[in-house]
């Protein structure tokens, strides 16, 4: 297949997968439900502020399984994917189901943008606090595609949330010798070495953070990660072979 075909291709078969996934098509339905709930029960700007927080998290449900299921179920064996054309199709996975996610992210923070306003509520830095959530967004495709090389599934979903889970536990059972770092995070201020890596640390386990006005040098650990996943993922795609 010419290589010009390859992506649309993937894209198509991307959104096809992703409409297939009856839970992510039911987080993309309740969410504008969840939304407006917020603006009319509390104000435009806290629907907003949830919005930025948590988006990112779209971009981890389209990565779900994002090669798993394919690897060890035989589709990659179709004649569409000869000569080689299976592993540009996994590795154009990862702009595929961005860009979905990033389209849909982008349809629900213009309306809301707009929402808040109209209400005298909008702020400038909700614009980038949207591009730290695309970045957190992108790792979290990045994160997530790697992981599918080795687990079944949406195991690789999964494996992320309960590492998160396991880390603000940890973070709660130890909160009274880490109250030194919670400060640090209440008030945005990092002063020594320990508390920075500590930031860049917290950062890669919970990307979303970066939208924080308080915590936006986590964005370096969230970009360095997002090369790193991708160049992993880059690595296993090339030495990747289909055995029949």
């Amino acid at each position: 297949m010419p290589a010009k075909n390859v992506f649309p291709l993937t894209v198509r078969l991307a959104g096809l997968k992703l409409r297939r996934s009856r839970f992510t098509m039911s987080v993309a339905a309740g969410l504008p439900v969840l939304l407006v709930y917020f603006g009319l029960r509390e104000s435009p700007s806290t629907a907003m502020k949830f919005f930025l927080l948590f988006f990112p998290y779209l971009f981890l449900l389209a990565a779900q399984d994002l090669a798993g299921t394919e690897l060890r179920g035989g589709g990659l064996e179709n004649v569409l994917f000869l000569g080689g054309d299976f592993r540009r199709y996994l590795w154009l996975k990862n702009p595929a189901l961005a860009a979905a996610a990033g389209a849909y992210a982008a349809g629900l923070f213009l309306p809301l943008a707009a929402w808040t306003a109209a209400g005298g509520e909008f702020e400038a830095f909700f614009l980038a606090q949207f591009g730290l959530g695309l970045l957190a967004g992108l790792y979290y495709v990045g994160l997530a595609g790697a992981l599918s090389y080795f687990l079944k599934a949406g195991s690789n979903v999964v494996v992320i949330l309960l590492v998160q889970a396991a880390a603000i536990v940890s973070l709660l059972l130890s909160a009274t010798s880490r109250a030194g770092f919670i400060e640090h995070l209440g008030d945005g201020r990092f002063p020594d070495l320990g508390s920075r890596l500590a930031l860049l640390g917290l950062a890669s386990l919970f990307p979303n953070l970066i939208v924080s006005r308080r915590l936006l040098a986590g964005a370096l650990a969230v970009g360095a990660g997002l090369v790193a996943a991708l160049t992993v993922q880059k690595a296993l795609v090339r030495r990747l072979e289909l055995h029949k």
